[in-house]
Parts: C-alpha cells; structure tokens; sequence
C-alpha cells in the first residue's frame, strides 16, 4: 500500500473515530480534502531500500537471428537441424555455452517452426545472464 492510500485510511480513521465520539453530521468534501493534504508526505521519495541481489544487469547484445519462416522445409533441412540441436546438447552438457549457443543458432536457421529450437537457445542465454538475447 502506498504512502498516500495509508494517509488517506489514517485520515478516514480520524474521522470516524470523531464521528462516534461527538455524533456530529459528517464533515464536508472540502474538509476532507484539506485533511488528506495536510497529512501527505512532502517527497515522493521513499525511506524504502531495495535490495538489488540476484538482479541480472540488462545485456546490451543484438537481437538474435530468429530464421526465415517464409522458406520451404526439406527433409533433408529437418535432419540437419536435429543433428545440430544434439551436437548443442552436447555442447551444453560440456559448459561450451557459446558454441551451443551457435549450434542452436544453425539449427534455427534450418527450421524456424521448431519452437524447441528458440526455447533452448534462450535457456543458455539466460545461462549467461543475457535476458534481453534470449527475448
């Protein structure tokens, strides 16, 4: 709840507390509104610390390429692009994470409708702590 919503109860709570007590009419908008300035904070900065542990820093790398999807699929691209998402496997298991980065890459320039390809690909950009890259 945010700094002005708190005041806003505070003041609400104020007010009808001396409603019950002096069971006097309600107070006017424009007193209300009067209230509800005079207890706001005079800054909108806030006493509040944020921790920034763990946070990935924003990568600065070119949008990665995502394939042709208008292109006619061979069988023979299929395999080709199967081959290169093993060997990226493979790599990815051996901590080459660039060089399956790459292969990934390949694959997906082979077969752009395979998802799996892209999704991949992004896990080892995260790996590196490149979110924007695996956008």
């Amino acid at each position: 709840m945010g700094p002005c919503k708190v005041n806003e109860l505070c003041t609400f709570v104020k007010m009808s507390k001396s409603e019950e007590n002096t069971k006097e009419e309600k107070p006017d908008s424009k007193k209300v509104e009067e209230d509800l300035k005079a207890d706001e904070p005079s800054s909108e900065e806030s006493d509040l610390e944020i921790d920034n542990e763990g946070v990935i820093e924003s990568d600065t790398d070119a949008p990665q390429e995502m394939g042709d999807e208008n292109s006619e699929l061979t069988e023979e691209m299929m395999e080709q692009a199967n081959d290169k998402e093993v060997a990226a496997t493979e790599a990815l298991n051996y901590g080459e994470l660039q060089k399956a980065i790459d292969l990934f890459t390949d694959a997906v320039r082979l077969n752009p409708h395979l998802a799996i390809l892209y999704a991949k690909r992004a896990s080892v950009f995260i790996k590196l702590q490149k979110p924007n890259a695996a956008i």
